[in-house]
């Protein structure tokens, strides 16, 4: 995987969330990707939160601080096809902003699949196709750097059923795949048997929705479920 540049940018109403917020995120969000994410999936990136006046890097990719998300949060593709993210300003912003650039990284184009056994109980043993986002079936659980919250991040054992502890940086996880994710949690996938998208809810539900073959696989999931927890 390769090294890319990310920038913090706050879009709210007023400029509610200046550079001088976003650049202890953006410090501690380099240690993480430095220290703890590269070592596990192989991605890195420069991240910065410019000053007002300063130029944006050609090609770097925005996580953009917003009021509110009145579509789907997560990371996307622009039109031109790079990805963005958009995070609310929360008093957890400093852990949303961690959880979008870790999937970012991870998938940035929103159609990475790992093969795994289905933890939907009805279907056990069936392979299927899940979506990578590091974030989602550990967004629980988070912990700090210099004092600033980050998020929590799955580690490549998680995807497979016969690897030992730990299966998420903070080892949290209880067990790999097909073990279900915590409450609070979420994880989504392909299923080729039935040509659906499959999803543990936050809530611990399993639900189905229609899939549309030939699109974006991350925008497709999303348009599928009409939401996205991320």
């Amino acid at each position: 995987m390769g090294s890319w540049q990310i920038v913090l940018i706050d879009k709210t109403a007023g400029g509610v969330v200046p550079p001088s917020q976003l650049q202890p995120i953006a410090a501690a969000l380099q240690q993480q990707v430095d220290n703890d994410f590269a070592p596990a999936w192989g991605a890195r990136a420069d991240i910065s939160a410019p000053a007002a006046g300063d130029a944006i890097p050609p090609g770097a990719w925005r996580v953009n601080v917003v009021d509110s998300l009145p579509g789907l949060g997560g990371v996307h593709l622009d039109d031109q096809g790079q990805p963005y993210a958009e995070a609310v300003n929360t008093p957890d912003l400093s852990v949303t902003i961690s959880h979008e650039v870790l999937e970012m990284l991870a998938d940035p184009w929103g159609n990475r699949f790992t093969q795994g056994p289905n933890i939907d109980p009805n279907f056990p043993g069936r392979q299927v196709f899940y979506l990578v986002e590091v974030a989602d079936p550990c967004e629980v659980t988070s912990y700090s750097i210099g004092g600033v919250p980050v998020s929590d991040f799955i580690l490549p054992t998680f995807y497979d059923p016969h690897a030992a502890a730990p299966f998420d940086f903070r080892n949290t996880l209880a067990g790999p795949l097909p073990q279900k994710v915590p409450q609070g949690c979420y994880i989504s996938w392909f299923d080729p048997a039935d040509g659906k998208w499959h999803r543990q809810t936050t809530g611990g539900l399993f639900i189905t929705a229609d899939a549309n073959p030939g699109s974006n696989p991350r925008e497709d999931r999303d348009s599928a479920f009409g939401e996205d927890d991320a």
